[in-house]
């Protein structure tokens, strides 16, 4: 988990929930769908679109329940606009900015969220004692929240192209959105 999702969760997602915080606040819609295009095809395939669209939108349903009084019509609105998937990293930001919490709150919230899930998905297969689960899903947190920290760094608060190209294959859904 540590070579495969770390550097996902700090590197994409983390750096993509600051930018979609810079882009909510300038009420930058076409921002916010392309950082969601963006994270969506970093884990791209057939089954994984179709789940991600799926999560995002019980996500919101789900809010909508727990939050009535928040807004979700102009993230609606952006995603059916620029055909965007509404990703788990564009909804939770979505939700956690209209509630105030400030970027760094919502950026552990989903790191802790991701690992949490990865840990529950995996001890549903190996049947890992619930004390077992628990100690490894704070003790994974821990070591996450470590590495956001340290590739965190002051002024790194736009989603970066260089950052992009070096990830993988997103220039090329760059240029084809520009």
């Amino acid at each position: 988990m540590r070579n495969d999702l770390y550097p996902q969760f700090t590197t994409l997602d983390g750096m993509a929930i600051k930018s979609l915080y810079v882009a909510i606040q300038q009420e930058d819609g076409w921002r916010i769908a392309l950082i969601d295009k963006m994270l969506h095809t970093q884990r791209s395939s057939l089954q994984h679109a179709k789940e991600s669209r799926l999560s995002g939108q019980r996500l919101i349903k789900l809010a909508k329940a727990l939050y009535p009084w928040l807004e979700f019509d102009q993230l609606e609105a952006i995603l059916i606009q620029y055909s965007a998937i509404g990703t788990l990293a564009t909804v939770h930001t979505w939700i956690n900015f209209l509630l105030g919490n400030d970027v760094e709150q919502t950026i552990h919230g989903y790191l802790a969220a991701a690992v949490s899930f990865c840990v529950e998905d995996a001890s549903k297969l190996l049947n890992t004692p619930y004390e077992e689960k628990n100690t490894l899903i704070e003790r994974m947190t821990d070591v996450l929240l470590t590495t956001w920290k340290k590739f965190n760094v002051p002024g790194s608060a736009t989603f970066q192209h260089e950052l992009l190209h070096n990830i993988g294959p997103v220039p090329t859904l760059l240029n084809r959105l520009i």
